[in-house]
């Protein structure tokens, strides 16, 4: 993991506790892939990916997952559930976008139910426009 994500991931599960979510781990491996942050909010299990960049050139990266992501993500979920005796709980994912705006300092964006169905139906508004 690079020194940018290192912080990054620390950086949001500071936000993260701030805002009453219990984290449980940061860079948890697994065959299926790396979940950034896993955390708690009340009885609902959260899988958090952190995207970061340096400075605000391009902006925010990328909140929405690729097929490909959410393949991956769907994935760590239950390979984390089957190592540990959670009970039934809700499960959700989750994406912040960071950029780093100064030594100590950096804006982000918490795009709570990233793979929800209402984020899938998310429309651009050109789109909405031309119809």
């Amino acid at each position: 993991m690079s020194n940018l994500n290192e912080k990054a991931t620390r950086a949001a599960s500071r936000y993260l506790e701030h805002r009453g979510y219990d984290i449980l781990e940061e860079g948890r491996a697994s065959p299926a892939g790396t979940s950034d942050v896993i955390a708690t909010e009340g009885d609902t299990l959260v899988f958090v990916d952190v995207k970061a960049r340096r400075d605000t050139d391009a902006g925010f990266p990328s909140e929405f997952p690729t097929a490909a992501e959410r393949t991956r993500r769907e994935m760590i979920a239950p390979a984390y559930l089957a190592g540990h005796d959670l009970g039934e709980m809700p499960v959700r994912f989750d994406n912040i976008a960071m950029v780093v705006a100064g030594e100590d300092r950096a804006l982000l964006r918490h795009h709570i139910g990233c793979l929800s169905a209402e984020a899938g139906l998310r429309i651009p508004e050109p789109l909405l426009e031309a119809a």
